[in-house]
């Protein structure tokens, strides 16, 4: 913050990436001087929304189970997409630790 009052009350958006000195009157704002030799004109890239989902799914025995997948657009605009499995699923015996063997299921 500058001193007793003055106009100026925050440093400059590049203060600490490019060392700029400059005060400015908004917060997270370029300097003029910042803004003239081009540092605000790159654009950040737009943040993805989050690509992995758990997805539903009932085994042989009627389990509810769940699988780690990730939907993949397939087009450039994103509008268009498909599923895909990100984690291998897991087909067979399963072991927890309250059974210390394999648990299959009835035949």
């Amino acid at each position: 913050m500058s001193g007793s009052g003055g106009f100026y009350k925050y440093r400059c958006k590049y203060f600490y990436t490019h060392n700029c000195t400059n005060w400015v009157y908004v917060n997270n704002s370029p300097c003029a001087n910042c803004l003239a030799e081009g540092r605000d004109s790159v654009e950040t890239p737009a943040q993805q929304p989050f690509k992995d989902i758990m997805v539903p799914y009932w085994d042989v025995n009627g389990m509810r189970q769940e699988c780690l997948m990730e939907y993949v657009a397939t087009d450039a605009s994103g509008v268009y997409w498909s599923l895909r499995y990100k984690a291998p699923v897991q087909m067979g015996p399963t072991v927890t630790s309250d059974t210390p063997r394999p648990v299959y299921p009835p035949s």
